[in-house]
């Protein structure tokens, strides 16, 4: 009984006490200043001539990012990085459309305000602006002409979601882009007699400042 007691003395003396002070440090400290997530989704380009079903899925884009969140008093700043790639789903291709290969990666950083709504809910609006390295390939008799550049991205975004555990959110998240889009005469690039090589690719890529519309699914996570 008396090595019990002994033990117990022991331990009590080795276990910290948190202090007012440290309670107090507790309380000023408050939510995690700190968020990371992952989300996925898609964009595509506003046409010239399209109907309600496929009005913005020009060069259609799938892909999936990560993104990290930093509170800043009120607002919030985001980082992320996204690959996106070429894909027609969910959507049909249409028969119209420019046999276009091309694949993203999307490096962008944002400014926003989040306010708390009803049950476990918050929404937020954000502005930002990024950059945009993208290689893209279109067919050229048995080959392909390709090219790679780099290009400015800005966006506004808003976004709404929900927590469902302590730290842990889902949410979704609307964007319109102004961004690089491509458009050339698929006809051009069809072999003619005589020709003794392809056309080069800054003559037939001349990237210009389009809109584009881009939805998301995400899962947010508190540090």
């Amino acid at each position: 009984m008396r090595h019990l007691a002994a033990i117990v003395l022991s331990f009590a003396v080795y276990v910290p006490v948190a202090s007012a002070d440290d309670v107090a440090v507790a309380e000023r400290t408050g939510p995690s200043m700190y968020a990371f997530g992952a989300r996925v989704g898609g964009y595509g380009f506003r046409r010239d001539e399209g109907d309600r079903r496929n009005a913005w899925d020009e060069c259609r884009m799938n892909g999936l990012g990560v993104f990290g969140e930093r509170k800043v008093g009120v607002a919030f700043v985001e980082t992320g990085l996204d690959l996106y790639f070429s894909e027609s789903f969910p959507l049909p291709e249409t028969d119209t459309d420019l046999p276009i290969d091309r694949m993203s990666a999307l490096v962008t950083a944002a400014i926003g305000l989040r306010a708390d709504g009803p049950w476990r809910t918050s929404g937020y609006a954000q502005l930002g602006a990024g950059l945009e390295l993208t290689r893209v390939s279109v067919p050229y008799g048995e080959g392909s002409i390709t090219d790679q550049m780099a290009m400015p991205v800005g966006f506004l975004g808003v976004g709404a979601d929900l927590r469902v555990g302590d730290r842990t959110y889902l949410g979704a998240s609307l964007r319109a882009h102004v961004m690089g889009n491509f458009e050339y005469d698929a006809q051009d690039l069809e072999m003619q007699p005589g020709w003794t090589s392809p056309p080069g690719a800054d003559e037939v890529f001349d990237p210009s400042p389009d809109v584009a519309a881009q939805g998301q699914f995400y899962v947010r996570r508190d540090l």
